[in-house]
């Protein structure tokens, strides 16, 4: 598992086009390189992650345990 800490975190930087240190603020962050407002992830990741998500809830049915109302 991939250790995250806050110093060595990124973000996608469209106008850069990679991902980034940035600088947050209280309802956005911005690249430290250029300025402009970042985000979580780009296009491709941003889909890969619903999909994993997706995959991990249809896996996920029927499993759960049931259990009785008392």
């Amino acid at each position: 598992m991939e250790i995250i800490d806050y110093y060595n975190e990124k973000k996608w930087c469209d106008k850069c086009g990679t991902y980034v240190r940035f600088l947050m603020s209280v309802d956005y962050s911005f690249c430290v390189n250029c300025g402009s407002r970042v985000r979580l992830f780009n296009e491709k990741d941003l889909k890969a992650f619903h999909r994993g998500l997706q995959q991990e809830k249809e896996a996920g049915k029927g499993k759960r345990r049931k259990t009785k109302a008392s």
